[in-house]
């Protein structure tokens, strides 16, 4: 479902359009490799240096997509 219709189904409810949303208790992702984006999130939740995370990007053979979207990120 597109984001904007899904904002005129449900107003009440708040819209983001980061891959990777961050409100405490729960972190969600959308898009089609967002899944990596917030193992990434839940690494520097767990106080792993941002270092180390791009060399498991890079291990990964997504070092490009990590630096793309490193700052698609909303904290709540």
């Amino acid at each position: 479902m597109p984001i904007d219709r899904l904002a005129e189904i449900a107003p009440a409810c708040r819209i983001s359009r980061a891959r990777v949303v961050d409100a405490g208790r729960i972190v969600t992702a959308g898009g089609i490799a967002s899944g990596m984006e917030l193992g990434f999130q839940l690494l520097r939740r767990a106080g792993y240096a941002e270092d180390l995370i791009g060399e498991v990007a890079r291990v990964m053979e997504y070092q490009d997509a990590y630096q793309l979207y490193l700052n698609d990120l909303e904290t709540v």
